[in-house]
């Protein structure tokens, strides 16, 4: 069979769905076309899903198409309308049409009933192209300012729901019942110290569902969670990131042009998940992990140990350790080129047995105005008895989400350029009267007091701390060790003498000790 009566389809559709000019639809209705002209169909090409009137949009099977016809394999290349071939107008019909004519082949448009190797047909495709890129360019027109007005109003425009929350039919979030206390638990164990990939680690333990069924949660999915606007209940705003011309990053919240301030995303009388200064506050502490270590995108399946949370720092090169089958490692044991020169390894059980005894018997010893005391207070209080602390908290957050909002309004005003001099000085005005009033009110908080009884007598607390399980016995450390630091091993096989290889930094203490005090062979 000759060229002359083979004939390739091409077939498109930016959104790939049923009806009337569905793929299905196109390909049996050129097929029809095809056995009434007695043309057989040597190949079918399609870009399902791809846009004909972006610039920049990769479509692999028109340029294969039009490569086929112009190369000789195949004599007609047939597409059920013209605006399924390309809506970016006369511009790149009119070169298809050039290098199609001058190899004698042939462009057929079904629908259109246009064929471009009858005589005055050329013309007629180069008008039509045309009106299908005005077509398409007012249509964009149209969406963008539809999309422009439901910003305004806070509606969410996304596809799938953000993961924490669920999308109603007005377009505004509410938290998810079981997905909302995930999200601000891996808030809150950030937030006090423990990495993402930790948390990936435990939720996958735990079987915490990801939004695609079957995939298991990695610091690159958790990442893009918990770095949106959507996060604190604010629009997002693609945009930006789209015209810097890269996919990963950070998203920034959008501001309303006419006002220049964010807007919440949240249904009336619904909260976020976290505040504006938590997540300002958590975007902080992830970038300074991200310049520290770099992305970790592994998905590990990894018990859950007593001094995980970036409590044990191995005191050569003071990165934290992690737990590794029975014992802990230095993270930068194996690291290629830049090893730690004396890596910490001790056995999970060794080590948490002498921190266990060292927190009781250390908390027995303290005096009443001694200044940890009033830190473990402080902490068991918002653990253990948190009504009192409630409205402290609450101003405290307000306070840090004025700052945050201040912060951002001077990045978009100094850094980004989107605010006028003008929007940012009433903006900024707003703010520093509300911090003033919000200060005022913390002043006038009475502060709370603590019943630590049972925490400050050995009998008591050291069988409590022994027989705690894992995550409930690490809270009760934590309310009064922030770090545990530890040095390598004199030798193989030595024993481990706490006194001699541990130092415990209690709550608001400084890192560094005393030269008195330091660890033997620490840094």
């Amino acid at each position: 069979m000759t060229s002359a009566n083979l004939v390739d389809l091409y077939l498109r559709l930016s959104i790939d769905k049923e009806g009337k000019d569905s793929l299905e639809r196109q390909e049996a209705d050129l097929r029809a076309w095809a056995d009434r002209e007695g043309l057989s169909v040597r190949r079918v090409w399609k870009d399902p899903g791809k846009s004909g009137y972006k610039r920049g949009v990769s479509r692999p099977d028109f340029d294969a198409a039009v490569a086929a016809v112009t190369a000789g394999e195949v004599a007609t290349l047939a597409v059920w309308k013209l605006d399924r071939l390309s809506r970016q107008g006369a511009g790149q019909v009119g070169t298809v049409l050039d290098d199609v004519d001058a190899v004698g082949g042939r462009l057929y448009f079904l629908k259109d009933s246009l064929d471009s190797s009858v005589p005055g047909h050329r013309m007629v495709i180069v008008m039509v192209s045309e009106q299908a890129r005005a077509e398409s360019a007012n249509t964009s027109l149209r969406v963008r300012a539809k999309k422009e007005v439901q910003r305004k109003a806070g509606m969410y425009l996304g596809g799938s729901d953000p993961f924490g929350y669920v999308v109603g039919e007005d377009r505004k979030l509410r938290q998810h019942p079981a997905e909302a206390p995930l999200v601000r638990e891996a808030v809150e164990r950030l937030l006090s110290g423990e990495t993402m990939l930790m948390v990936c680690r435990d939720w996958n333990e735990r079987g915490v569902p990801t939004r695609r069924n079957g995939s298991m949660w990695r610091s690159s999915s958790m990442s893009v969670v918990l770095r949106s606007p959507s996060l604190a209940g604010l629009v997002p705003d693609h945009r930006e990131q789209r015209a810097a011309g890269y996919e990963g990053g950070d998203i920034h919240p959008w501001r309303d042009p006419d006002t220049g301030e964010t807007v919440s995303l949240m249904a009336p009388g619904e909260a976020p998940i976290v505040s504006e200064g938590e997540r300002m506050e958590l975007l902080r502490v992830l970038d300074s992990r991200l310049r520290r270590f770099g992305r970790g995108m592994r998905a590990v399946k990894q018990p859950e140990s007593l001094l995980g949370g970036g409590l044990v720092i191995c005191a050569e090169c003071r990165r934290t350790c992690n737990s590794f089958g029975n014992a802990y490692r230095c993270r930068k044991r194996d690291y290629v080129g830049d090893p730690c020169a004396r890596p910490l390894n001790v056995t999970l059980a060794t080590l948490e047995e002498a921190v266990k005894f060292q927190w009781a018997l250390h908390l027995a010893r303290l005096e009443a105005d001694d200044e940890l005391l009033g830190a473990v207070a402080e902490r068991w209080l918002a653990r253990n008895d948190p009504a009192p602390l409630r409205e402290r908290d609450a101003l405290n957050e307000r306070l840090r989400t004025l700052e945050a909002q201040l912060e951002d309004a001077d990045r978009d005003r100094y850094v980004r350029g989107s605010l006028s001099p003008e929007r940012h000085a009433r903006i900024a005005d707003a703010l520093g009267k509300q911090e003033s009033r919000v200060r005022a009110e913390l002043a006038a908080l009475p502060k709370p007091e603590a019943d630590l009884g049972a925490l400050l007598d050995p009998e008591l607390s050291l069988p409590a701390i022994m027989s705690a399980p894992v995550l409930e016995a690490r809270a009760l450390l934590r309310l009064a060790i922030d770090k545990v630091i530890v040095t390598a091993a004199p030798y193989p096989g030595a024993r481990f003498h706490p006194r001699q290889r541990m130092r415990i930094v209690w709550a608001g203490q400084d890192e560094e000790p005393p030269a008195s005090e330091r660890l033997e062979g620490g840094s």
